[in-house]
């Protein structure tokens, strides 16, 4: 699979912009971005969400028909499944058309569960979108565990019988790389100009150094399609 890169424009540079004056880090941004082209339709399970109040919802496509399913393993309700990631899932097969999970398979030990079972509950055809951090700090929640290469996203995801349609690298360089990881100690005022200079800086890296091309992944965003 060939890792798809970020296509830097005014425009995206000017949502990154408004997104991090929102207080948002760079990781979360680059995600939030680039969900802007997908879209979600019919039955979706929202794997970790808890609630609508997360800021990739700003984001992603959704149709008429749509009818998202939260889950939160303290707590459930009209539209949230009580769930424990680490063991199989109270859900008959082939009831979703989309699961997205944003942002939680560091934190769970037993990654193929949720891997294994969210290709059970897919229908044919139906669709998984996730994003994993990479290079990030310890963010326990409650515990932190791993970090993926899009090497073993894509094996971990096949192997189980999916296919895999597209893997982002969320990322630009060694820059803006070194900027994510210590962005919180700056002025929220500053960081956005802090950001935009070193993801121009490391594109500018990065077409004349080639080798440091997909080496400083903030994270990657990724599409698997249950057959």
């Amino acid at each position: 699979m060939q890792l798809e890169g970020q296509n830097i424009s005014f425009k995206f540079l000017f949502t990154v912009t408004k997104e991090l004056l929102r207080g948002k880090s760079l990781p979360r941004t680059l995600l939030n971005v680039n969900l802007r082209d997908i879209k979600l339709s019919g039955e979706v399970l929202d794997l970790g969400s808890k609630s609508s109040n997360a800021s990739y919802n700003r984001f992603l496509q959704k149709d008429e028909n749509c009818a998202i399913t939260f889950t939160d393993w303290h707590e459930g309700g009209e539209d949230i499944i009580k769930l424990n990631l680490e063991e199989k899932f109270p859900v008959g097969d082939g009831k979703y058309d989309y699961i997205t999970c944003f942002n939680v398979l560091e934190h769970i030990y037993n990654f193929e569960n949720v891997v294994g079972e969210s290709y059970r509950i897919l229908k044919s055809g139906g669709v998984f979108v996730g994003q994993t951090p990479f290079l990030v700090s310890y963010h326990a929640d409650p515990n932190d565990y791993f970090r993926y290469t899009h090497q073993t996203i894509e094996k971990m995801f096949t192997e189980v019988g999916f296919v895999c349609e597209k893997i982002v690298y969320l990322g630009f360089g060694p820059l803006s790389t070194s900027y994510a990881m210590s962005s919180q100690i700056s002025p929220k005022f500053l960081r956005p100009f802090f950001a935009i200079f070193a993801i121009l800086l490391d594109t500018i890296i990065v077409k004349y150094k080639k080798s440091q091309k997909f080496c400083y992944p903030l994270g990657y965003l990724y599409i698997m399609k249950k057959q």
